[in-house]
């Protein structure tokens, strides 16, 4: 009987994400034949956009498409398929949202094209089909969007190999794009901080090394590379085939960037971060806290508040097989990366992959409210189907005290989980600075302003005025650098 209830506690445990991360939801099902491979997600509000490629991409002129309407608690599937496509080869899937909800899709063909594609109603239909690039071979393109200009970035290995670099300021609907290195290819990585300067990485293949540069001008002009290390190795297995990289830029100055890496003796995920807007960095680091068997395919992101959220796929064992039990795995940060929150799983089950190949990414993205992920996952036993989870932000790391706890590495800010009324705030600096506090509601308006005026090193009391409003807000301190703090104002 003893070994019975064990049995039975260790099933019921490994059905079960852990909280926050919600039941697991398959997100793009096109039937128990296809395998989905790399995939990409996207937000805006209730509405949720999945896509990803396929292993059988080279036959099938296809690609899952999946749209929810309800935050991602149902979904529907389109085979999409773009009939004019050069080929069949439906690749390296892209999707984001921009400031005015518009979705932008981007699709590689072959090694020569990749496509862009605008939805103007959510996601339904789309009315606007560009080539952001139509010659070299193309690998990997990425984007970001940062004041409402889309950026772009990928590597060619053809005869006009190097780095390039693709811009369009009118919603897609035309491109200009540009060669900005000859002399590195490797898998790149883009996004934009807060206030629109662009950084960029690479996870070069000539010297093994990782990469970096950034654009203050919208991407006229990038700083002179800058190699942040050297040695970087890796070797494909089974379930994992690229040192996959990603950026994220939670301020202006603070970036952090990851990649897969096998230096010491089986894959990791490595991370570097810097302070100071990649002038310096950190000395190199294991995200995982458990660094047993394989780790790979990490992703960052930063949420509006300065959080970084981090994922990546594990496996207990090494090396790795058709026998391999795998799982996806998160950890998150509010100082910027200088700590870690313990990891835990996002996955609601172990799974076994049926093919070798899982995808070469899998990403998260966050709102105001919540953070999203989508995998390829092999629970169907015969093939890999895409799921989906989210976890509310308020409820990751939370502290059971009447205060919501962000403490950043110079500034943090505290607030009650609900009031009434007037709020009382408290918020402390690690040195001089001037301070202002900005009040946003759910939908990202902001609400109120307070000028602050300078304030010595040490902790301060501030309130909110009465706003006359019910709902949850946002208490955002601006000085030196941000905290933020959730409140839920009670009618």
């Amino acid at each position: 009987m003893r070994i019975i209830v064990v049995c039975l506690l260790v099933l019921f445990t490994a059905a079960l994400a852990d909280p926050p991360w919600t039941p697991n939801v398959r997100a793009a099902d096109c039937g128990d034949t296809i395998n989905e491979g790399e995939s990409c997600i996207a937000a805006d509000g209730d509405f949720v956009y999945c896509i990803s490629n396929t292993n059988e991409r080279n036959r099938l002129a296809v690609i899952p498409y999946g749209r929810s309407t309800d935050g991602g608690a149902t979904w529907t599937t389109t085979w999409w398929k773009d009939p004019t496509a050069p080929n069949t080869w439906h690749t390296d899937p892209v999707l984001l949202v921009d400031d005015t909800g518009y979705v932008h899709m981007f699709i590689q063909y072959s090694t020569s094209v990749i496509r862009h594609y605008l939805s103007t109603d959510h996601g339904s239909t789309w009315c606007d089909t560009t080539d952001v690039s139509t010659t070299g071979s193309v690998d990997k393109p990425w984007g970001c969007i940062g004041n409402n200009d889309i950026y772009m970035a990928w590597q060619d290995v053809g005869s006009s190999a190097g780095i390039y670099f693709a811009r369009s300021t009118d919603g897609g609907r035309s491109w200009t794009n540009r060669r900005i290195d000859s002399n590195n290819t490797g898998i790149t990585g883009i996004c934009c901080s807060p206030s629109g300067i662009i950084y960029l990485m690479n996870r070069n293949w000539g010297d093994d090394g990782v990469l970096f540069t950034r654009s203050t001008d919208r991407g006229a002009t990038f700083a002179p590379w800058l190699t942040i290390t050297t040695g970087c190795t890796y070797t494909s297995g089974y379930g994992d085939r690229a040192p996959l990289p990603s950026i994220a830029a939670p301020t202006d100055s603070n970036v952090v960037i990851t990649w897969v890496d096998d230096r010491y003796g089986n894959w990791d995920v490595l991370y570097v971060r810097s302070t100071d807007g990649g002038a310096t960095w950190s000395s190199l680091a294991q995200l995982c806290d458990s660094t047993a068997g394989g780790q790979c395919k990490g992703w960052v992101t930063a949420d509006p508040f300065g959080g970084l959220h981090f994922l990546w796929y594990h496996t207990p064992s090494w090396p790795t097989s058709a026998s391999s039990w795998w799982s996806v795995r998160y950890r998150h940060s509010d100082d910027y990366g200088a700590t870690f929150s313990p990891s835990i799983r996002l996955t609601d089950t172990v799974f076994r992959s049926p093919v070798s190949f899982i995808g070469e990414y899998h990403v998260m993205v966050t709102d105001d409210e919540y953070v999203r992920a989508v995998w390829a996952d092999g629970r169907g036993t015969t093939d890999l189907d895409l799921y989906f989870a989210q976890a509310r932000l308020d409820q990751i790391g939370i502290e059971e005290n009447p205060f919501r706890v962000v403490r950043q590495s110079r500034v943090w800010v505290e607030a009650p989980a609900t009031a009434r009324g007037a709020v009382p705030v408290r918020f402390g600096l690690r040195g001089p600075a001037r301070a202002g506090l900005s009040v946003y509601d759910a939908l990202g308006r902001c609400l109120k302003t307070i000028d602050l005026g300078v304030r010595s090193p040490g902790t301060h009391l501030a309130a909110i005025p009465d706003l006359g409003a019910a709902g949850t807000i946002f208490i955002r301190l601006e000085a030196d650098e941000v905290a933020t703090a959730r409140t839920t104002l009670l009618p």
